[in-house]
């Protein structure tokens, strides 16, 4: 899988020199966490599953990582940011992060390649107000396997290609 995505980034990363630069944007739910409370920190599970996350985009030119306030996406996210000396940036989970996120991803990373660690009910929100159609219905509650890889070369409709990484929760 690790080869996949290399090759595929690199397929998008090439067509920068286009007249539209390619924005990549990677985006993972948080990974399993280690209670329902509100801010709970990731499990053994989830942290094995950030340190993958970490692994599988290695290869990858990263320019910036979002996250939410949470715990959960913090925690998915610092392996990767770690690996790559970048401080993730947190955004409010509130009313406008979806909205908010796709304007500033927009805005200050054309031509970059950006993760954004989110959550089950905002992961596909900011993949649609990127612009990305036929995206799956929800991410359920119990799935934490999701990668999706949205490439944007202006002038088209985004397009998304959905992986997996990490141990299997289907």
């Amino acid at each position: 899988m690790k080869r996949m995505l290399a090759a595929f980034l690199l397929l998008a990363t090439t067509l920068t020199a286009a007249p539209n630069p390619v924005t990549t944007v990677i985006l993972v739910r948080h990974a399993e966490r280690a209670s329902q409370e509100k801010d709970s920190p990731l499990s053994a599970a989830g942290e094995a599953r950030a340190q993958e996350l970490a692994r599988v985009l290695a290869g990858v030119k990263i320019d910036a990582i979002y996250t939410t306030q949470y715990l959960r996406t913090k925690d998915t996210a610092a392996p990767l940011a770690a690996a790559f000396k970048i401080v993730p940036v947190a955004r409010d989970a509130g009313d406008t992060y979806v909205a908010d996120i796709a304007k500033h991803i927009r805005a200050a990373h054309t031509g970059q390649t950006v993760v954004v660690v989110g959550h089950s009910n905002t992961t596909l929100e900011v993949m649609q107000a990127l612009g990305a159609t036929d995206l799956p219905p929800s991410i359920p509650d119990g799935q934490f396997d999701d990668l999706f890889v949205l490439t944007d070369a202006g002038g088209s409709a985004p397009r998304v290609v959905a992986l997996r990484y990490g141990v299997p929760t289907r």
